[in-house]
Parts: C-alpha cells; sequence; structure tokens
C-alpha cells in the first residue's frame, strides 16, 4: 500500500484516470474535486490517505464520482461530504484494528448470532473459501493433483494467514471450505494449524465448515473414501465444526443420503457415525437445487444447518421456480429451515446474487447513495429473510 502524502489532486488524475496525454491538462480529474465542496472532499480523503489501500482509494472516488456527476440522484455539497467520509471512514478499518489510540468500542466488530440448533455464536459475515486456493486442480485426479507440500509454501499461502489473522480480529471466525474447492481445504487447515503452533490463536477461536459431495452412484464405501481423504488434511485440527453434504441439488443426490436402505445404513448414518467418534460436531447440506428439493431435505429434519442462496436479486438456480407451497425461489426454504431451529447460512449473495461488486447504475440508483448495494443485500438477508451469515 502506498501512502498519500502529497496533492490528493494530482494523485487522482495522474495515479487513477490520467493517460501520460491527459496529465499536462488534468483533463481526466475527478469532477467533483472541481465542485465547489472539492476542496473540502480533498481534505477528508487526506484525512484518511495513510490508512487506505490504494484498490480501496480507488473505489471510493469512482463512488464520489459517480454521486457527484448522477443525472438522476447529483448530490448536494452537504451529502457528498457526508458521503465522502462515510466511504474514507470505513476503508480505514484494517488500520484502526490495530490502533491503541482509538478505543475498542470504535472499532470494528462483526456481531454474532445463535446459528440455529447447533448453539454455535456465528458470526452475522462468513469468510467463504471457494476462491481463496493455489489451484483449481483437485487431488482426486492423481495425474494432476497438486503436490501439497508446495501449494502450502506457495506466495498465496502467506497471504491467506494474513487474512484469516485480519478476520479473526474483527470477529470473523468462520472459515468454509470444500473437499472438491481444488486446493482450499488444505491451505486453510495449514494457516489455521500454523497460526496455531505459532501460538497466535487457539482452536477454540474460529469455526471450522467443509464440505463433501456425492458422485454418481456413490456407496457409502465410496462416501467414506472421500472423507477418508478429507480427514488427512482436517485431522490436524482436531475436528471439524461443521460438516456438510456438499451440493445436495439433484434428487438422486439427495435420494443417496436420506435413503437408510443400505445394508451398511447409508451415507447419513456413515455420518452419524463420525460425529459420534467426536471427529464432526453438527451434520447439514449445502445446495445450488430447485425450491422442492432443497425443501426434501429440510423436512427430513436430519440436519442442523443448511447452506443456500436467498438473494433479493434472484436465487441463482432456484430463482422464479415454485416451490409447490404456493411462493417462488427459495424463501419458504429459509422460512421452514428456521422453523426446525436450523442454522441458515446465505450461499453467495453479492456474487450469484447479482454480482453487488460491480453493480449496473439501475442498482445503484434504486439502492441510493446512503447504502452500497452490498450493504442493501446483506440487510435484506439479515433482517428480512433471518438468515444467520452471509458469505464473502
Amino acid at each position: 500500500m502506498s501512502r498519500r502524502g502529497f496533492s490528493l489532486t494530482k494523485t487522482l488524475s495522474t495515479r487513477f484516470f490520467s493517460t501520460e496525454e491527459d496529465n499536462a491538462t488534468n483533463a481526466n480529474t475527478p469532477s467533483f474535486l472541481s465542485s465547489t465542496c472539492g476542496p473540502q472532499v480533498a481534505a477528508i480523503l487526506e484525512k484518511y490517505a495513510s490508512k487506505i489501500h490504494d484498490d480501496s482509494f480507488l473505489k471510493i472516488v469512482r463512488q464520489l464520482e459517480f454521486w457527484h456527476s448522477n443525472v438522476e440522484q447529483g448530490l448536494g455539497d452537504d451529502e457528498l461530504l457526508a458521503l465522502a467520509e462515510r466511504l474514507a471512514k470505513i476503508a480505514s478499518w484494517r488500520e484502526n484494528v490495530d490502533d491503541v489510540s482509538i478505543p475498542e468500542e470504535e472499532k470494528l466488530k462483526i456481531p454474532k448470532v445463535r446459528f440455529g440448533r447447533t448453539e454455535l455464536q456465528m458470526p452475522i459475515i462468513t469468510c467463504g473459501g471457494m476462491r481463496i486456493q493455489e489451484t483449481w486442480i483437485p487431488d482426486t485426479v492423481p495425474l494432476l493433483k497438486s503436490n501439497k507440500s508446495k501449494v502450502v509454501k506457495s506466495a498465496s499461502q502467506d497471504n491467506l494467514k494474513d487474512v484469516i489473522l485480519c478476520c479473526l480480529k474483527v470477529g470473523l471466525n468462520h472459515f468454509e471450505t470444500a473437499r472438491f474447492y481444488g486446493s482450499s481445504e488444505v491451505q486453510f487447515v495449514d494457516a489455521l494449524c500454523n497460526l496455531i503452533d505459532e501460538g497466535k490463536i487457539k482452536r477454540s477461536d474460529f469455526i471450522f465448515q467443509t464440505k463433501i459431495g456425492l458422485l454418481s452412484n456413490t456407496k457409502t464405501a465410496d462416501f467414506a473414501k472421500y472423507w477418508e481423504a478429507s480427514w488427512t488434511n482436517v485431522s490436524k485440527l482436531g475436528y471439524v465444526d461443521l460438516f456438510a453434504f456438499h451440493c445436495m441439488s439433484l434428487n438422486y443426490q439427495i435420494d443417496s443420503v436420506l435413503s437408510d436402505d443400505a445394508d451398511d445404513g447409508g451415507v447419513y448414518k456413515f455420518a452419524l457415525d463420525l460425529q459420534k467418534e467426536g471427529k464432526i460436531r453438527h451434520i447439514g447440506f449445502s445446495t445450488h437445487g430447485c425450491a422442492q428439493n432443497i425443501l426434501r431435505m429440510i423436512d427430513s429434519n436430519k440436519f442442523s444447518f443448511v447452506n443456500l442462496h436467498k438473494h433479493y436479486f434472484g436465487d441463482y438456480h432456484a430463482a422464479g421456480t415454485s416451490d409447490l407451497r404456493g411462493g417462488q425461489g427459495n424463501a419458504e426454504c429459509v422460512r421452514r429451515a428456521l422453523e426446525l431451529d436450523m442454522g441458515v447460512f446465505n450461499i453467495s449473495p453479492f456474487d450469484k446474487g447479482g454480482k453487488l461488486y460491480r453493480p449496473p447504475a439501475s442498482v445503484a440508483n434504486a439502492v441510493g447513495w446512503e447504502l452500497s448495494p452490498i450493504a442493501f443485500a446483506a440487510l435484506h438477508a439479515w433482517k428480512v429473510r433471518g438468515m444467520h451469515t452471509v458469505s464473502v
């Protein structure tokens, strides 16, 4: 992160917006800096500049420019100044966490809620691990599998440890991964174990979730092999807080999990045995399926939690589909899961739920300047739907 102790106007015009030809005339200098409150906006950003990383700084500038030049809702001076102050203050959270001069009550802290019948205190934001990996190549492919020792020595591993520590400092202590997320599971476990060995964290400081899926015609013996491969990775943690059957979306997958007709009791009984052995603590499932199939799993009342899509801007695979109970999408799934006291985890609300990290102008205008589309979507999940945690 570079620190800005020089002219903000020059920084913005030369570093982020201009070509070399433009620099001479400042042709691409953000228009809000030329407004009547431009110097005041610049002073606000200068005040926080040393605590804001470049990527966040650029996003702030883009938002200020969008709202200043917005033909539908152009902001007045007072509103623009309030927006600049709010965005800059939010973006400085990471540096503030370690600032001993700032009172603890003024620092960012992620609230926690009861995660259904698991009784876990769950942060309302979860660190999702699907895209946290050195490689997508799964170790289920012998000729292509990544070298584990090489993966955990990669440059991304140090970054992952830093991410975990930053999360824990603000109370975000739920880390979610899966057997089939490339090297994610291996890397998360290695990073967490290293931090424990270094004395920086304790096992009780975090909630660890991993997931294992069922392939076509998966038998209990096959699933046991998948589990053993995963346990080879995660056994160093001692136990898995949340174990989920991964991607329970299609009928054959659901039939395999819910059926107890097999001579060996089936895969659900296998998971129950793991629970009795203390290797896993709570059993749930994740899904990208239609509402009818999700409700089959929920109504079985065999699971303590569910990971599913329910977004303001659509429900991913289930958007628009009838739930056969008079509703559409996954709203009834969430309602029913909460009724059965299940923990409810909202999958990918800011990506699959509308790519809200780069929202269209129409969405930004509809939400308004006082709330970002991401914040709007999160509040909808928490306050309207009653979901316990959302993944980022």
